[in-house]
C-alpha cells in the first residue's frame, strides 16, 4: 500500500524536527563550552558520549589503548 502524505504536512513535520535539531545543537554547543570552561577536553568528552550512545565504549577503549601503545613505542 503506497502511503501518501500531503506536502504541507510533510513540510510542517520536517520543520518541527529541524527546529528541535537546531535547539539540541545549541545545547551541545553550550555543554562543550561548559566543558572547556571547566578545563575538560570537549572533543574527548564528545567522543566518549557518542561511544556510550552507540554502546561502543569497549571499542573506544581498545582504540585508545592502541594509541597509548603507539605513543609509548614512539617515545623509546
Amino acid at each position: 500500500f503506497p502511503v501518501t502524505i500531503p506536502m504541507k504536512e510533510a513540510i510542517d513535520r520536517m520543520v518541527a524536527v529541524l527546529l528541535q535539531i537546531e535547539s539540541y545543537n545549541e545545547d551541545l554547543k553550550d555543554i562543550k563550552n561548559d566543558c572547556k570552561d571547566a578545563g575538560l577536553d570537549p572533543a574527548l568528552i564528545t567522543a566518549v558520549a557518542k561511544a556510550k550512545v552507540s554502546n561502543k565504549l569497549g571499542d573506544l577503549k581498545e582504540r585508545s589503548e592502541g594509541i597509548i601503545d603507539l605513543i609509548e613505542e614512539a617515545a623509546l
